[in-house]
């Protein structure tokens, strides 16, 4: 019997989604240690666009607290539960990672997608084309009925793209963000609402290694 590949022990590993110069491939433990790098140079300024404040610290607790999460995730994903955590480069540059997370997938069809850049890479429309990547993956590859995000009422940029998008609203609710309240908007993409995107929305996504994640997650 031959050795198992990398490939074949964590098959997620074999995933790759390209879009304009932009790749998304999955996180390991030495891309972790960079993006921990990367998030202690600077994601925002004062504004916090997070739920839990993982951001705030020095440079070392922050880059620990990047790699602490991935680690997490990979030693309990499971076809049950999982997030698949890709790194986002550009022209070969780490700048930030586009996420998909999912309970029960199989089943419901339903997945959640989150993500983060670097400071130097906002405002540049990558955001859009990685999450354009993201759900060409849950839609077209994995046979996704809907996804779903979420962000703070006042995080402009993460609610433009998604209004781009069309995504449509899916409630509100009042949370506590560093002591104040503050209002967390909730958003759905169907699948129909996918397909009838308009061509602007359409750029070329490669995806590779879809196949044997599918298999792996138990997703028919």
């Amino acid at each position: 019997m031959p050795t198992p590949s990398d490939v074949d022990i964590w098959p997620l590993l074999g995933v790759r989604i390209a879009v304009s110069d932009i790749e998304l491939a999955p996180v390991d433990d030495r891309t972790a240690l960079d993006l921990g790098r990367l998030a202690a140079s600077g994601i925002h300024g004062n504004f916090l666009p997070f739920t839990t404040p993982w951001t705030r610290g020095s440079e070392v607790e922050v880059a620990r607290n990047v790699f602490r999460y991935q680690s997490r995730l990979r030693h309990d994903m499971s076809p049950e539960h999982w997030s698949l955590e890709f790194a986002a480069r550009l022209d070969h540059t780490l700048i930030g990672v586009q996420s998909l997370e999912a309970e029960r997938f199989p089943t419901t069809r339903s997945a959640e997608s989150g993500s983060w850049l670097g400071q130097a890479w906002q405002g540049k429309g990558i955001g859009t084309l990685n999450r354009i990547a993201i759900l060409t993956l849950a839609f077209d590859g994995l046979g996704a009925a809907e996804v779903t995000t979420s962000a703070w009422a006042d995080n402009v940029a993460s609610n433009a793209v998604t209004r781009k998008l069309g995504y449509e609203p899916n409630g509100e609710e009042r949370l506590d963000r560093e002591g104040r309240v503050t209002v967390q908007k909730r958003f759905r993409m169907s699948h129909a609402m996918w397909d009838s995107r308009g061509p602007d929305l359409r750029p070329h996504v490669q995806l590779d290694g879809v196949e044997a994640l599918r298999d792996w997650l138990g997703i028919d």
